[in-house]
C-alpha cells in the first residue's frame, strides 16, 4: 500500500468523508472514488487507488487477482462441517448480543429518533432552517451509533481472552466503542440545540436517552476513550 495512506484509518471513522481532513490519506476513500471513475469495476478501482506503480522499463504489474492468489497460496479452505459450525456460532452470537442492554437501548433510540424526523420533516425531507445543521448531525449518527455499538459488542465477544488483540486498550472493540461514544456525544449536543431552538420536549428526551447510553457505554467499555484512532488521534497528523 502507498505510504501516503494511514493504515486502518477508515476502520474507526464516522464515514463523513466530505467533512474529513484525511481523505487524501484514506485508502477506503480512494477506492470508493476510483470505483466511480472505473464504472464499478472493483479490480480496476483497486489497481487505480492502491496498486503499486509500475517501474519505468520494468515488467508489467501482475493483476490484482494473481497477486491475491499468490498471497493465499497454501491456505486450506475450511470443510463444510467447519463452515456449518462457524455459521451456527455466528448466528448464536448475533441473537445473544441483540438482547444486550446496549444493543436494545441504541436500537430503541434509533427508532425513536427516526419517528421524530417522520413527524417534523417536510415533504422534501427538510426541516426548519434554524435546526438544519443539528438535524444533519443527528441523521448522520442515528443508525451509525447502533451499528458501532454492535461491532464493539461482537468484537469483544469473539475474543474475550485477548488471544488476537493483545492490548487491553488498542483493540477493535474499544476502537468501535470510542467512535460510538464520539457520535453519541455529538448527537446529544445536537438534540439539546434542537430542544432549545424549538422548545421541543421530545428532543430533550432523546438527548437524555443518549446521555444515559453514554454513561452505560463508558461503564461497559471503560478504556474505550483511551484508544488511539489511526490518524485522528495522532498528534503528528492532527485530531478530529
Amino acid at each position: 500500500m502507498s505510504r501516503r495512506y494511514i493504515d486502518f484509518i477508515s476502520a474507526y471513522c464516522d464515514t463523513w468523508c466530505d467533512r474529513c481532513a484525511f481523505t487524501e490519506r484514506c485508502s477506503h476513500f480512494a477506492v470508493t472514488s476510483a470505483l466511480a471513475m472505473c464504472d464499478g469495476n472493483y479490480d480496476a478501482a483497486m489497481e487505480l487507488a492502491i496498486g503499486p506503480s509500475r517501474v519505468p522499463g520494468g515488467a508489467p504489474q501482475k493483476k490484482l487477482a494473481d497477486r491475491m492468489a499468490e498471497a493465499l497460496e497454501g491456505y486450506e479452505e475450511p470443510t463444510e462441517k467447519e463452515l456449518d459450525e462457524i455459521g451456527r456460532e455466528i448466528d448464536e452470537r448475533r441473537e445473544r448480543l441483540k438482547r444486550h442492554v446496549l444493543a436494545e437501548t441504541s436500537y430503541d433510540y434509533a427508532v425513536a429518533a427516526r419517528r421524530w424526523f417522520d413527524t417534523h420533516e417536510r415533504g422534501d425531507g427538510s426541516v426548519d432552517a434554524a435546526i438544519g445543521e443539528h438535524a444533519e448531525v443527528i441523521r448522520r449518527d442515528v443508525f451509525f451509533i447502533h451499528v458501532k455499538i454492535m461491532r464493539a459488542l461482537n468484537g469483544r465477544d469473539e475474543d474475550p481472552k485477548g488471544r488476537f488483540w493483545k492490548s487491553r486498550v488498542q483493540n477493535d472493540w474499544n476502537g468501535s466503542a470510542k467512535v460510538a461514544l464520539l457520535s453519541i456525544a455529538r448527537s446529544e449536543r445536537a438534540w439539546r440545540a434542537v430542544a432549545d431552538a424549538r422548545h421541543d420536549q421530545a428532543a430533550t428526551v432523546l438527548a437524555d436517552q443518549l446521555a444515559a447510553l453514554r454513561v452505560a457505554m463508558n461503564k461497559e467499555f471503560p478504556r474505550a476513550m483511551q484508544f488511539r484512532r489511526p490518524g485522528f488521534d495522532d498528534v503528528r497528523s492532527g485530531t478530529r
